[in-house]
Formats: structure tokens, C-alpha cells, sequence
């Protein structure tokens, strides 16, 4: 399985990983799920209080089913992104699944790094994140508290942008529980660049906190 992306979607992908798990009792959630839905590429993250998810749109494939899913070490991602940003001759790069199932990063210049998880440390099926973000038009929560520093993060998620703006607006939408509308749902943050990308965001209410998405 093949997908090449820009260096401006690598760094995108990458910032999402803010949202990822840093608990190692749960090590699948410190890793950063790519998988492919029609001719776009989804990343994910999750530490179960927030999930963080961008969709990058018309990625270039090769081999690559819908649906298929792998997952990748946001700090190996990291040496990849600071590479790209040192050799300017370096515009695009390959990741790529070999018949292993190691996963590595092919740049133009013959440079390979190796993305996978550390072998035997993560194990198991990526949660259908996806499944979770709503569908409906908000009805809105009376009110509700969020901690600051997941909002916060949203801030250090960067667009598939050479130079993205300081300045990103995000889009919050409120839902109550249909039986219950003094309980909260998740909260729905997104912006997009037309029919470019889209990044998306839902964040656990803290008076729900200790309950995982």
C-alpha cells in the first residue's frame, strides 16, 4: 500500500498528534491512524477525551483498498517532517506498507524512515472514531465546561497549508442527548479550505470527565 502526500499535508498529519494518547497503558492510542476513504486520506488521533481527525482531499494511491487502515509513530512522523523542512528540494513523500507490514516514509531524495510502532508494544484495531462524530443539526446544550487546554490544542493543529494563517477560525457546534437535554454532548469543532482538507474536533465536556468517548 502506497499514498504520496505533500510536505504540507505530512506537517498537517503530523499536528493532529497533539490529541493522541501519552499513556502508555494504552499504547494503539499514542499512534496516529491513516486509512483511506474514496480518493481521500483521513488521519486520526485520540486519547479519549478529545479526537482530532483530518481529511485530506484527491491523496494520490497506490494499491491501497477503501477502508484500509495503518498506523504511525507520531514521533518517527516527526523526524520525517523536520527533514522535509531542511531540504527544500523535497516537496512530496511516499508512505508506504511493505509486504511486512512495516510502515515507512520514501522521500525523492532516497531518504527512508521507518514509521511503525515499536514491534510487540501495539497491538489491536484502531477505534472506528469516525462512528462518533454527529450527524444531525445541533440542538444546542444549555450549558456546559470545557477545559482550556483542549481547546488549546486546536490551536497547534496546523492545515495542509505552506503557510497557514495564524489566525484559523474553528466552527463549534452544541448537542444536548435527545432524552436528555441537560446532558452534553461532545462538542463539535471543525474548519475547512474549500475542497481542500477539512479538520475536525470533539471534545469530552469536563463535568463528563472520567468517562471515555
Amino acid at each position: 500500500m502506497k499514498v504520496t502526500v505533500s510536505d504540507a499535508v505530512l506537517a498537517s498529519i503530523h499536528s493532529l498528534s497533539i490529541g493522541a494518547g501519552k499513556d502508555d497503558v494504552t499504547p494503539l492510542l499514542t499512534q496516529i491512524a491513516l486509512s483511506r476513504e474514496g480518493d481521500d486520506l483521513r488521519a486520526a488521533v485520540t486519547d479519549r477525551f478529545i479526537v482530532l481527525t483530518g481529511l485530506y482531499k484527491n491523496a494520490d494511491w497506490e494499491d491501497w483498498e477503501e477502508g484500509g487502515e495503518i498506523l504511525i509513530d507520531p514521533r518517527s512522523l516527526k523526524t520525517v517532517v523536520d527533514m522535509n523542512k531542511k531540504d527544500k528540494f523535497v516537496t512530496s513523500t511516499q508512505i508506504v506498507q511493505g509486504e511486512d507490514s512495516q510502515v515507512f516514509a520514501s522521500m525523492v531524495n532516497g531518504t527512508s524512515v521507518n514509521l511503525s510502532p515499536l514491534s510487540g508494544r501495539v497491538s489491536g484495531k484502531f477505534p472506528p472514531l469516525m462512528k462518533l462524530f454527529p450527524t444531525g443539526e445541533p440542538n444546542g446544550s444549555a450549558s456546559l465546561n470545557i477545559r482550556p487546554d483542549f481547546i488549546a490544542k486546536l490551536a497547534k493543529v496546523l492545515p495542509p497549508e505552506n503557510r497557514p494563517e495564524r489566525d484559523r477560525i474553528w466552527s463549534f457546534e452544541f448537542r444536548s442527548m435527545e432524552d436528555n437535554l441537560n446532558k452534553p454532548e461532545p462538542v463539535y469543532a471543525h474548519y475547512s479550505g474549500g475542497e481542500l482538507y477539512k479538520m475536525e474536533a470533539l471534545i469530552q465536556p469536563a463535568r463528563m470527565a472520567g468517562k471515555q468517548l
